[in-house]
């Protein structure tokens, strides 16, 4: 028979996981990575909303067009809207004030956006 030497695992062999200071970087690299991710997160879901009540404006003001082709007259709510098609995204409110028998405004506003409503003015056709 032969005899076979054992020997003893060295130090290194021993201690062959991740030291606490290396655990810790880590941690702190994801930490830092997750606060920028959350962040940009929260920006793009603002302008998502920001989208959101610009496109039915667009679409409420293309409506109120429709609307006064076949009655001669501007709606005064958004539920006369919806006789023409307009359909309004989830959680947006419309508010519909005509100035004059020939302009109005329309007004969409929804929480948690980069600023709480936008306005279409008929005079213009621009959105603020």
């Amino acid at each position: 028979m032969s005899l076979q030497q054992v020997t003893a695992p060295s130090a290194r062999e021993k201690n062959a996981g991740f030291t606490l200071l290396e655990l810790l970087i880590v941690i702190a690299v994801l930490g830092i990575l997750a606060a920028i991710a959350i962040q940009n997160f929260a920006v793009h879901r603002a302008r998502a909303i920001d989208a959101s009540m610009r496109s039915d404006l667009r679409n409420a003001a293309m409506a109120m067009e429709s609307y006064y082709g076949e009655f001669l007259a501007y709606p005064s709510t958004d539920t006369a809207l919806l006789l023409i098609g307009y359909r309004k995204t989830t959680g947006v409110t419309l508010t519909i004030n005509v100035t004059t028998p020939s302009t109005y405004t329309l007004t969409a506003a929804r929480p948690s956006g980069s600023q709480p409503s936008f306005t279409f003015d008929s005079n213009t056709g621009l959105i603020n």
